[in-house]
């Protein structure tokens, strides 16, 4: 929603604003394109996919006699890259706070970049063994609701963090004195941007580390997307098989079961038994029927 209503500002403060439907074209798109070329590429696709959206709907709704194609700008960083393990270590240690924190909770455990903003003590409970279970208690649809347990370099990273704020009971895990009360990705946005600079990790977003996290959890998932997505916190599957990849030996394992014993040859079809001659008695009852 907010996303939509970002592009519906832009929309509203361009000449688009002022034609109808019928003539709205990729022409013109393009050049909304032009004259917001002082935004990044995803900012002006903000109002380009607002735009496709409307008039998407539109068409279905019989408003528009054909569908109309709306080409998005060029160069808009991707969400579906994988970091690899040493650019993940190269990363996290060039990592300012509270940013590095933040960071390792999105890498380890999956979690959205918002969720782990918006994180309370109240939701976290840490064992002495090392182990401990953090709840999402809030989020944009109802499996966004969720408790996963803690990987042990989180729980090492969020007692010390507990210990160090003299051991609250409830509030937020990364206060600010923002309105929100909470740190936000505005206020990491620097940190960062510093991170890539200092550790020479290629420039991604920080959704990247979701994608990470969620892609190497589908592989220890061993292909159950439903496992998966509950861990994410997807509302339905369809997001989540983009992450499952099913391993060559869980594939054999589900034909094996299917397979004929050893010793049974494939392809062999048994012939049909030879019907036995009735009995004198069973001939008798056959004639009178």
């Amino acid at each position: 929603m907010r996303y939509y209503k970002q592009g519906c500002d832009l929309l509203d403060k361009s000449t688009l604003a002022g034609l109808r439907l019928s003539e709205l074209s990729d022409q013109q798109a393009q050049e909304f394109a032009r004259k917001h070329a002082d935004l990044s590429p995803s900012g002006i696709n903000r109002g380009l996919r607002t735009l496709r959206r409307a008039l998407n709907l539109a068409y279905q709704w019989d408003k528009l006699e054909k569908p109309v194609k709306i080409t998005l700008a060029a160069g808009e960083h991707q969400r579906d890259r994988v970091l690899t393990e040493v650019e993940i270590q190269k990363y996290l240690d060039a990592c300012p706070q509270p940013w590095k924190d933040c960071a390792t909770l999105i890498v380890d455990e999956g979690f959205r970049p918002s969720e782990v903003f918006a994180l309370q003590w109240q939701h976290i409970l840490l064992h002495d063994d090392g182990s401990g279970l953090i709840q999402i208690a809030e989020g944009k649809s109802r499996a966004a609701k969720r408790t996963l347990p803690m990987t042990p370099r989180v729980h090492g990273i969020l007692l010390a963090r507990w210990q160090s704020a003299r051991k609250p009971v409830v509030g937020f895990l990364f206060p600010s004195g923002g309105k929100s009360g909470h740190i936000t990705q505005d206020t990491t946005k620097d940190q960062h941007t510093k991170a890539l600079e200092d550790s020479g990790v290629t420039a991604f977003v920080p959704y990247v580390l979701r994608h990470t996290a969620l892609t190497r959890l589908g592989e220890r998932a061993g292909g159950d997307v439903f496992v998966l997505a509950r861990i994410a916190g997807h509302s339905t599957i369809a997001v989540t098989q983009r992450y499952i990849h099913p391993q060559a030996d869980a594939i054999d394992r589900v034909f094996a079961a299917a397979l004929p014993k050893v010793g049974t040859k494939l392809g062999t079809v048994r012939k049909p038994r030879k019907a036995k001659a009735p009995k004198a008695s069973q001939q008798k009852l056959l004639k009178s029927a």
